[in-house]
Formats: C-alpha cells, structure tokens, sequence
C-alpha cells in the first residue's frame, strides 16, 4: 500500500508539474500576444505626437474632427496591413481584436469624414490612394521608406490641424517637415532590422539585406545627425532629442532585432517629441 501510495504521489507531483510548465508557456505567449498588440497599434501615439509637433511648429489650432479621422485612419490602416500579414502561431483572439480594431475605426473615419471640407477631404482621398498602393511598393526598400515618410508627415501637416489648401499642398514648406521627415525614414529602416533573415530567405531586399547591418546602422545615423542638426538650429528640441535616442538605439541592432520589442522601441523613441511637448518638458 505505501508503494502505490509513494508511486500515486510522484504522478500527482508530475501532473502538478506539467501543469505548471504549460500555463507558464500560456502566460508567456499571452504577454508576448500582447506586446505584438501594443507594437501593432501604438503608432496611433505617434500619429498623436506628430500632431503636437505640427501644431507647436506652425502655431496653427488643432482640427479635432481632423485629428479623429487621422488617429483613427492609423488604426484602420494599420489594423487592415497586420490583419493581411497575420502572425502565424499567434492566438485567435488576436486576429479578432485586429478586426474590431479596423472596423471601429473605419466607422469613426467615414462618420467623421461627412464633416470634413472638400480642401480636407482632397487631402483623404489622396493618401487613402497612396495607402492602397503600399502593399506594391513593399519590396522596395528605397521607395518603401519614402512613401511610409511622406505619408506620415503629409498627413500630420494636412489633416490634424487647420489647412486651407487643396491637398495641403504647403506641407513641404514647413519648415518642421524636412527634420521629421529623416527622423521617420530613419525609423523606418530600423524597423526593418527585425526581418533581416525571413526578408533573406523570401528574397525581400531591405537595406539590411542589401548593405548589412553595419551600413544601414551608418546610414541611420547620418539621417539621425541631420535632423538633429536641422532641429536644433529650429530650435525644435523633442527632434533633437529624439533623434539623439534613435541614433544611440541604431548601434544596438541585438535588440532592435527582436520582434515587437524592437519596432515598439523605435515607435516610442519617435514619439519622444510629443510626449516632451504634452509634459511641457520642451
């Protein structure tokens, strides 16, 4: 009986055991889901941020029924181009939250929109186009950075805040545009350091893939000092603060190239700007 009883014991102890391990594989999965989550949406907060930089830089009011269409299209956009490139091995709930994601604020935007003026509403129908045709440009490394960059200045400039031109067809005069416009393509290139072996093996070229990792550290530095630069004698210092922070996370591409981890933290260093603006810090 007592041997039964040792042997009964021991199997409970390794179910005990078993179960632990695998609801510890849950929780790391699930925490894991959800930093890819916050990696997915936060450039709403950097769609937020440049919407403070624009506003400080021109001293135009912020539009609010613009600013809702433009966080709202990031979360559309964004939730729309993870949903076709779905993680694979990564929970259903996941894929669901995505898709609730897209379609709230794809609703907001065309409810939103209704109120727009024709000047703004040239503004949508044209980045909206460009917006279509990224998933083309994709595989372009060079073309691909450019359009994502002027996307994002041209729509943080035309929608956000007050414009009364066709197209917004001023925002490259700004002159906050040129600085912000590197520290984005800086960004961009970054983020690509995450896909440098799946980009190899599917035959993407990436600046990664094509340069090394070395040379495209270089090359982000380079655009990083410029907008730095550029920003400091403008006097913009969330730029120049931020483009410091990138610059000194350009030369650790180890962690840069972790998935979500990596993108998040380039995400949140070009969101900088706005959070020095909003605590009044800058």
């Amino acid at each position: 009986m007592l041997a039964i009883f040792v042997v009964e014991s021991k199997i409970h102890d390794y179910s005990y055991y078993l179960s632990f391990i695998q609801k510890e594989k849950y929780m790391k999965h699930t925490a894991k889901s959800l930093l890819l989550l916050l990696h997915f949406w936060f450039p709403i907060a950097l769609g937020w941020s440049i919407s403070l930089i624009m506003h400080r830089a021109t001293g135009l009011p912020i539009d609010s029924l613009g600013m809702y269409l433009f966080l709202n299209g990031i979360c559309a956009a964004y939730s729309l181009d993870r949903l076709l490139d779905f993680p694979k091995k990564q929970p259903s709930w996941l894929w669901y939250v995505l898709l609730s994601g897209f379609v709230f604020s794809t609703t907001i935007g065309l409810i939103v929109s209704i109120n727009l003026s024709l000047k703004t509403l040239s503004v949508v129908v044209a980045l909206s186009l460009v917006s279509l045709l990224y998933r083309y440009f994709k595989p372009y490394p060079l073309v691909k950075t450019l359009l994502v960059s002027i996307i994002w200045v041209w729509a943080g400039a035309a929608l956000p805040i007050h414009n009364n031109y066709w197209l917004a067809w001023n925002w490259w005069s700004y002159n906050i545009s040129l600085p912000l416009f590197l520290l984005i393509s800086a960004g961009c290139i970054l983020c690509d350091l995450k896909d440098v072996e799946s980009d190899s093996q599917k035959g993407v070229r990436s600046l990664p893939v094509m340069l090394g990792v070395s040379y495209t550290i270089a090359i982000v530095s380079f655009l990083c000092i410029v907008a730095a630069i550029l920003s400091f004698y403008q006097h913009r210092y969330g730029i120049f603060v931020s483009s410091f922070v990138l610059t000194c996370l350009a030369w650790h591409p180890s962690v840069l190239s972790k998935e979500a981890l990596g993108p998040l933290l380039v995400d949140v260093t070009l969101a900088l700007p706005g959070i020095l603006i909003f605590t009044r810090l800058v």
